[in-house]
């Protein structure tokens, strides 16, 4: 590759070493005249064509997509903003508290927000005569409707009904590793712990479809 006439640097041997970094917005259109500007500015490059730039700038950036895709850590894709329990909740708070937010999961904490539980819409499910997995909102008018169970006490703690020990996943592990564990425990969340496993995110399927999917467009 050749440089631009005003560079400072002088590269006679065309030689280009380093990592090009472009950030390219979702919904940009690249047009030939676009090249065709961008050529005039690149005299050494006047015999590739059009055609050929535009197809090697998309051969590349799916390359980026997909290594970008391949490469990425749990960190870059979890949810920060954590809706957690603590093992005090009660069962009907943890039930309404899923449901206004539609979250399939809150983890619990202690008082050093170090991970002792997680209470999903299945767990809460089951006590209201859930013999699968239906969604919580599915037996919400059950739970707190006319037909409420009158052996569930649902002003007693979360941490009688809670799940533990946790399934939980690190900042640094990669996204596709997350993913493969979730599917073989069959879990939608899970919490995003520190090494003092003190919850600092929760990822679920959805935010690993929607990594995915925006990678893939």
């Amino acid at each position: 590759m050749g440089t631009p006439p005003d560079s400072k640097k002088n590269n006679s041997s065309g030689d280009f070493s380093g990592d090009l970094v472009i950030e390219v917005p979702f919904n940009i259109t690249i047009t030939r005249q676009d090249i065709l500007e961008a050529l005039a500015k690149w005299p050494t490059l006047i015999d590739s064509t059009p055609e050929e730039l535009i197809e090697i700038f998309r051969l590349a950036l799916e390359n980026a997509k997909r290594r970008n895709r391949d490469e990425a850590i749990v960190s870059q894709v979890m949810t920060k903003s954590v809706i957690y329990l603590k093992p005090t909740t009660t069962i009907g708070e943890a039930a309404r508290i899923m449901t206004s937010r539609n979250v399939h999961g809150c983890p619990v904490v202690d008082e050093e927000m170090r991970v002792i539980g997680i209470v999903t819409e299945s767990n809460i499910a089951f006590l209201a005569g859930g013999t699968k997995s239906p969604r919580l909102r599915d037996w919400f008018s059950v739970i707190f409707g006319d037909q409420k169970p009158a052996e569930i006490n649902w002003n007693e703690k979360v941490s009688r009904i809670m799940s533990h020990p946790v399934i939980t996943v690190f900042p640094d592990t990669p996204v596709k590793e997350a993913l493969t564990l979730m599917q073989d425990k069959r879990i939608k969340t899970a919490p995003v712990v520190d090494e003092n496993n003190k919850l600092v995110g929760i990822l679920s399927l959805h935010d690993i479809l929607h990594q995915f999917s925006t990678t893939c467009r």
